[in-house]
C-alpha cells in the first residue's frame, strides 16, 4: 500500500502551498508510523497536521490541480483523525483536548499583552512622548495607567475653547499646518503663549485679527505723503528765503516732527496688526496641540487599561496553572508530550511558509 496521502493526482505547482502540502503529507506519515508505540502523540501530531491544512486550503483555491489534491488529502486525514479518536477513547482524548485549549488560552493572553504594548508605544509616539520603560508586570502597567490618567485629566482641563472663524482664517492664510515645524511643542510654552494670545484677541471685540483700521488705509496713504510733502516744501522755502528764515525754519521743523510722528503711528499700527496675527496663530496652535494631545492620551489610556487587564488575566492564569491544575498534570504524567501539545496549540496561527 502506498504511503497515506501520496497517491492520486498531484499539482505540478511549486508554490508555497504545494510545498506546504508535501510537508504535511510527510508529517502525517511519520505521525501514523508511531500509532502503535505512542497513540497519544500520534493523535496530537495528526490533529496538528489538520490545523495547518486550513492555511493550505486557502492558498490552493486558485490552482485546480492543487485544490483537488488538498481535498483528497483532507478527506483521508479526516478519516485518520476519527479512527485515532475512536481507538484512544474519551478518557485519553479529553485531557489532550484540554491541554491544547489551555495552551491556546495562554497564547491568546500573550498576544493581547504584546498587542496592547505596541498600541501604547504608537500612541505615545504620535504625541511625541518618550517611550515607556519595559512593562513586565501587571503592577507596572497599573502604575503607568495611573500616570497617564493623571496627565490626561490635566490636558482635558487645559484644552481651550475652539477659536472663532476669524482667528482660524488668519491661521489658514498664514500657512495652516505648514506652520507646525516652526511652532513650539512644549505644552507649558504653548499654553502660556496661548493664554496670552487669548487676552490679545479678547480685546478686539469681534474685529478680525490683523485688520487694524489705520494700517494700509486710504487715510494713511493720504496723510503720511501730505505731511512729508509739506515738511519738504517748508524746508525748501526756508532755504530759499532771505528774510524771516527763523519763522519758516520753525514751520519746517514742526513739519518734520509731524512727519516722524505719522511714520511712528504707521509703524505702531503695523506692529499691532502683526502682533494680533501672531496671537491668532498662538491661539489656534494652543487649541490644536492640546486637542491632539488629549486624543492621543485617551487612546494611550485605553490601551494601558487593556494591557493592565491582560497582564492581570495572564498572572491569574499562571498562578492557577490552568483550570484544575491540568497543565501540571501534563508535566507530571507525560512531560515528553508538552512540546507536541504546544506545537498543536500554535498550529492555527502558524504561517503558511513556516508549515
Amino acid at each position: 500500500m502506498p504511503p497515506l496521502g501520496m497517491s492520486g493526482g498531484f499539482s505540478t505547482s511549486q508554490s508555497a502551498a504545494s510545498r506546504a502540502l508535501r510537508m504535511l503529507k510527510t508529517q502525517l506519515n511519520l505521525a501514523l508510523g508511531q500509532r502503535e508505540e505512542d497513540p497519544e502523540r500520534a493523535w496530537l501530531e495528526v490533529v496538528g497536521v489538520r490545523e495547518r491544512l486550513d492555511a493550505v486550503v486557502g492558498e490552493a483555491k486558485d490552482d485546480a490541480l492543487l485544490a483537488a489534491d488538498v481535498a483528497r488529502f483532507r478527506a483521508k486525514l479526516r478519516e485518520q483523525v476519527e479512527k485515532l479518536t475512536r481507538e484512544l477513547g474519551d478518557e485519553l482524548i479529553a485531557p489532550l483536548y484540554s491541554w491544547v485549549d489551555l495552551l491556546r488560552q495562554r497564547a491568546r493572553l500573550d498576544v493581547e499583552v504584546e498587542t496592547a504594548k505596541e498600541r501604547v508605544a504608537q500612541a505615545r509616539a504620535s504625541r511625541g512622548a518618550p517611550a515607556l520603560g519595559p512593562l513586565t508586570t501587571a503592577d507596572e502597567a497599573q502604575a503607568a495607567l495611573t500616570a497617564a490618567e493623571t496627565e490626561l485629566a490635566r490636558f482635558e482641563a487645559d484644552v481651550p475653547r475652539a477659536p472663532v472663524q476669524q482667528v482660524l482664517a488668519v491661521w489658514a492664510e498664514s500657512g495652516g499646518d505648514a506652520l507646525r515645524p516652526t511652532l513650539p511643542l512644549d505644552p507649558a510654552v504653548v499654553r502660556a503663549r496661548g493664554l496670552a494670545a487669548r487676552r490679545v484677541l479678547d480685546r478686539l471685540r469681534g474685529r478680525p485679527p490683523g485688520l487694524v483700521p489705520y494700517a494700509g488705509s486710504r487715510l494713511e496713504l493720504i496723510v503720511v505723503p501730505a505731511i512729508g510733502t509739506c515738511a519738504l516744501l517748508a524746508s525748501a522755502v526756508t532755504l530759499a528765503s532771505s528774510g524771516s528764515r527763523a519763522a519758516f525754519g520753525i514751520v519746517a521743523v514742526a513739519g518734520w516732527v509731524t512727519f516722524a510722528a505719522a511714520l511712528g503711528v504707521s509703524a505702531f499700527a503695523r506692529q499691532r496688526a502683526s502682533a494680533e496675527r501672531a496671537a491668532a496663530i498662538d491661539a489656534v496652535w494652543h487649541h490644536t496641540l492640546f486637542s491632539e494631545q488629549t486624543s492621543s492620551l485617551e487612546l494611550e489610556v485605553g490601551w494601558l487599561r487593556a494591557l493592565s487587564a491582560a497582564m492581570r488575566a495572564r498572572r491569574a492564569f499562571d498562578e492557577h496553572r490552568g483550570e484544575g491544575g491540568q497543565l501540571d498534570e501534563l508535566a507530571k504524567r507525560r512531560p515528553d508530550l508538552e512540546p507536541v501539545v504546544a506545537d498543536v496549540a500554535r498550529s492555527r496561527t502558524t504561517p503558511l511558509h513556516g508549515a
